[in-house]
């Protein structure tokens, strides 16, 4: 049986054995919320829901994996990247059954106060309980 924060680990060792996206952000890719003062650039993972199907014991949740860095450049190809490392991927990660990961969206954000620029990305993952 799967656990959402197995799911979390599964969406953050996939990122990371991309050698453009570790390259890129190194360790860099947090749960929720990036650490006061953090290097970038840098990943956040945040499950937005946890939709459960009890009839076809699968579950949909809705993951937002954000993208961190100092230039809009930067946020394009690391966003790119990820997006395409995550969407459509099917078959077992860290142990877990995933039928698919879907991408839903995505958007460009300029954080006037910090001068950094964010790219939320949307994904829903459709696994096995």
């Amino acid at each position: 049986m799967s656990s959402t924060s197995s799911i979390h680990s599964s969406l953050r060792l996939m990122l990371l054995d991309n050698p453009l996206i570790d390259e890129m952000v190194d360790e860099r890719i947090y749960p929720h919320k990036l650490p006061l003062n953090c290097e970038l650039p840098a990943i956040s993972i945040h499950r937005i829901s946890y939709p459960i199907h009890h009839i076809t014991n699968t579950a949909t949740p809705r993951y937002q994996v954000s993208c961190w860095t100092r230039s809009y450049s930067q946020a394009q190809e690391l966003s790119e990247t990820v997006i395409e490392c995550l969407n459509r991927f099917k078959g077992t990660a860290s142990g877990n059954p995933i039928k698919q990961v879907v991408y839903l969206g995505s958007e460009d954000v300029y954080e006037d106060m910090t001068e950094i620029f964010h790219v939320p990305i949307d994904f829903k993952v459709i696994h096995m309980r």
